[in-house]
């Protein structure tokens, strides 16, 4: 990584919306005390990347429970570039309510991915992916310093949240579209809220078809593929999300032999 590439001034007008709006109010910027933490009953992660002298520095801080190694609460402190704050501030907010083994799988790719305004332009710029990786990196170490803690024993897929937003009738005019067009709108749903998820513990899922309108045919990838969690609490999941956001006919059916060979 040459200095030259982190020290290089980023126009905003190549930022994405999303990415201007968390630098213009970072949340989560700020640190922890010892004292802090133990008053919580926390144990204090910290990581950091990067040298102030070299013009970029990432301080990370985790507030993780040690009872079950949730992230409870997490900060950071930067020197440099604006695209620091944008990458920080974000893999914050990805953290917090994930375990710390599910937080150092956190990667660039994923914190890209959640700031962009459409879903095939990036939120950064590619001069700016040495920032995210110093990101990226501090987190690494802040969770590393954590694997005294135990993880829940019930911890054996992705988080996912606990709430989801029902939409009467589900997608307008589903059954009136088009194959091509309803497809596309599995994806979208997948995209947004299901693959980030999944992508914690580098997992992925593909739709292979859609069949009768109703049966949704998808292949596991990644980690996804050997988890046993991947026929029970995150299949109902997806259908759950899909049924929700799409169509309350739909049935999810995953094909376990797909990606096998």
């Amino acid at each position: 990584m040459s200095l030259s590439l982190l020290t290089q001034n980023f126009p905003w007008s190549r930022y994405s919306k999303k990415l201007v709006a968390r630098i213009e109010s970072a949340r989560c910027a700020g640190f922890f005390t010892q004292e802090e933490s133990a008053a919580r009953g926390m144990f204090l992660a910290e990581g950091e990347e990067g040298k102030v002298e070299e013009g970029n520095c990432v301080k990370i801080y985790m507030l993780v429970d040690p009872e079950d190694g949730i992230v409870v609460d997490a900060r950071f402190q930067v020197y440099g570039q604006s695209a620091l704050i944008g990458a920080a501030e974000e893999a914050c907010e990805l953290m917090i309510g994930k375990n710390y083994d599910q937080a150092k799988r956190i990667g660039a790719d994923l914190v890209d991915k959640e700031l962009r305004d459409k879903s095939d332009i990036p939120a950064f710029p590619p001069e700016t992916y040495p920032h995210l990786n110093l990101v990226i990196g501090a987190i690494e170490q802040a969770a590393e310093k954590c694997s005294h803690i135990p993880l829940a024993e019930s911890y054996v897929a992705p988080p996912m949240p606990t709430e989801l937003e029902v939409i009467q009738g589900g997608y307008p005019g589903w059954m009136e579209l088009t194959l091509k067009k309803k497809i596309a709108v599995i994806e979208e749903v997948l995209d947004k809220d299901i693959r980030p998820y999944i992508a914690l513990d580098a997992g992925g899922v593909e739709v292979m078809q859609l069949l009768h309108d109703k049966e949704v045919i998808i292949a596991y990838q990644g980690t996804c593929t050997s988890c046993m969690s991947s026929v029970g609490a995150t299949l109902s999941y997806i259908q759950q999300v899909l049924k929700n956001k799409v169509h309350p006919d739909l049935v999810v059916i995953p094909d376990l032999d797909a990606h096998k060979h």
